[in-house]
């Protein structure tokens, strides 16, 4: 059985946008374990609209090139998981409890109900949830 991961928005930006991102080498490295390593990426849908507006808003993408970009989403290695009241109530209450956004709780959430690391290169996000062991910074995740 291939262990799991959770990987946030700020980490996958960078296996597709790869210009003006910090902490491209530690986001190339782990897609490069995920690629040989029998490890599964798992995501909350939220971040299929969460990328879109990234690359919508902060890129010079052009409309062609920004098509382009949303196909080559969906031919990177991960697994999403649907919107459910219990991970929604999850993400809500750890949500409050480390004072996160909706949208930056729900990844947590998702790691939580798969017991599995969530990897995120958001530091104010990290600095919050420093204290759970299983939130890693993508800068000081190495080998999984």
């Amino acid at each position: 059985m291939a262990a799991k991961i959770v990987v946030d928005t700020s980490v996958l930006i960078k296996w597709i946008k790869t210009k003006d991102e910090q902490l491209l080498e530690e986001a190339r490295r782990l897609l490069r374990q995920v690629e040989v390593k029998p490890l599964d990426v798992h995501v909350p849908a939220l971040l299929l609209y969460e990328v879109g507006n990234i690359l919508l808003l902060k890129t010079d993408l052009d409309a062609g090139s920004l098509n382009q970009a949303v196909e080559d989403l969906e031919t990177l290695p991960f697994i999403v998981a649907p919107p459910a009241t219990p991970l929604l109530k999850r993400a809500a209450r750890v949500g409050k409890q480390f004072n996160l956004t909706f949208y930056d709780a729900s990844f947590l959430a998702l790691a939580v109900e798969l017991d599995c690391p969530l990897i995120t290169a958001d530091g104010p996000l990290f600095e919050r949830t420093r204290s759970l062991p299983r939130v890693r910074h993508l800068s000081k995740v190495g080998s999984l």
